[in-house]
């Protein structure tokens, strides 16, 4: 068994920030333990739970996961005071760009800590093993989620090219020292997805081992797994994997008189996978509500043509609160998804609403089930409208429904950009505040720019078109 000297955290974020080296040509050092480490199941838990703080942090699902992809789409305007991430706004991010960097550096630290799990052969106490085997299966899907959020961050979407032949990220499932590895295809890095996900599916246990949606389950590896299958057009499975969720009966809408608790309460019946945030994460204005909140940095806002999309009586109409601060352009909304300004609210990843709306849109597009299409649909803007009568499109008037019911349903959860690209559909930005309103469909901006220190130091990742 290869041997890893464990550093410390501290001294790790030092050695990246002062030394020009390929974040992929590092040896796995974690503040979690290593192959070496790993000895029992506490230090295979132990291990796991690092690869979560690591998700929670606001370089990742703690803030920018979510907030990026929002900001480069249609849905936010820009407040005259921003200056976090302005860049994206105005699609003019460059290759020096911090956070880009923070957020590859941190999901490959992520799928470091994973590796170490995964390629263990330590073998626990027998009585344990079910629990080591399940804590390998997560370990096997987180791998597969940080390289979907990689894959999409970092590249164009699957449909891009025909055959999803155009550049992803590198895989790197054992990391070594004289590695230098180059960028596998969309096409390879959704396969790996795929398989990860699929192979946790027969390691994993069906409750999650903190008993909440703040840790994988079956179900929610399912769940997602939906996700990937509809960014593929992978209509069948999409369909498959949702109705395996749904039919679960582990998960039940929030109701319409209800709706907002949705965003106040953690772990609630809609929830299926959601990343915990605590007071010992200590984000603070750091996280997502930082930047919509006007009690912290408010430098975004809810475009009022999204808004006024909601029908009258929308339950979802609750997640939006006037400001009578605001004037001009930049009044009168702000967006209250995320309420507490401490960060301490737990960051929903997929819920229930999601994979109705997964299901309708691959019915729709297999169109053997149509009848079930609207079904699904009308669960979702049912609970939304309680009134709203029962749809009857089908066609391609089904499919422009269930699009316009995602971005009411799924807005500011750092979805539409993705929705866009896959639908190959330029970003309008009706109500404009950024330097830039149209952003035509496959610009180089939708995307992220591969670090410089990455390509800098390894001459085989090649960098995005535009940087």
């Amino acid at each position: 068994m290869r041997t890893y000297k464990v550093i410390s955290l501290l001294i790790l974020l030092n050695f990246l920030v002062s030394c020009s080296d390929s974040f992929l040509e590092l040896t796995p050092q974690q503040s979690v333990p290593d192959t070496e480490a790993l000895t029992n199941l506490e230090d295979f838990e132990s291990s796991i739970t690092g690869v979560y703080n690591l998700l929670s942090g606001s370089e990742y699902y703690g803030r920018y996961m979510i907030l990026i992809p929002d900001v480069l789409a249609d849905d936010v305007k820009q407040n005259a005071q921003a200056n976090r991430i302005e860049d994206y706004a105005e699609h003019i991010q460059r290759v020096s760009d911090p956070d880009a960097s923070r957020l590859w550096t941190t999901m490959y630290k992520a799928i470091n800590a994973l590796n170490t799990i995964i390629n263990s052969d330590v073998e626990v106490a027998e009585v344990n093993r079910t629990k080591q085997n399940h804590i390998i299966g997560e370990a096997l899907a987180l791998r597969g989620l940080v390289y979907f959020d990689l894959v999409r961050m970092f590249a164009q979407h699957y449909t891009f090219t025909p055959d999803a032949s155009h550049l992803g990220v590198p895989l790197v499932l054992n990391f070594s020292p004289e590695d230098e590895p180059s960028r596998n295809t969309v096409g390879e890095v959704y396969d790996q997805v795929i398989s990860d996900m699929t192979t946790s599916l027969t390691l994993m246990s069906d409750n999650s081992r903190t008993n909440n949606s703040n840790t994988l389950s079956k179900i929610a590896v399912k769940a997602l797994l939906a996700r990937v299958y509809l960014n593929s057009e992978n209509w069948n499975s999409a369909e498959a994997m949702a109705t395996d969720v749904i039919d679960a009966n582990n998960y039940s809408l929030i109701p319409n008189d209800k709706y907002y608790e949705l965003w106040t309460t953690d772990n609630s019946s809609e929830s299926i996978f959601e990343i915990s945030m605590t007071e010992v994460d200590n984000v603070g204005g750091q996280g997502i509500a930082g930047l919509y909140s006007q009690k912290v940095f408010g430098d975004y806002l809810p475009s009022n043509d999204v808004v006024k999309l909601y029908e009258p009586g929308d339950a979802r109409l609750a997640t939006f609160a006037e400001d009578d601060k605001l004037n001009g352009e930049f009044a009168p909304f702000r967006m209250i998804k995320y309420p507490d300004i401490n960060g301490f609210d737990n960051v929903k990843v997929i819920r229930l609403a999601e994979i109705y709306l997964i299901r309708a849109e691959a019915r729709a597009n297999i169109g053997t089930n149509i009848e079930g299409a609207q079904a699904d649909y009308n669960v979702v803007h049912q609970r939304a409208n309680a009134d709203a009568a029962d749809i009857t499109a089908t066609g391609l008037a089904l499919k422009e429904a269930i699009f316009l019911e995602r971005r009411l349903e799924l807005a500011f959860e750092g979805q539409r950009l993705w929705d866009l690209m896959r639908m190959k559909m330029d970003i309008v930005r009706t109500q404009c505040t950024a330097e830039i309103c149209l952003i035509p469909y496959g610009s180089d901006t939708v995307i992220l720019p591969i670090p410089q220190n990455e390509t800098d130091a390894n001459p085989n990742i090649e960098q995005n078109p535009g940087y």
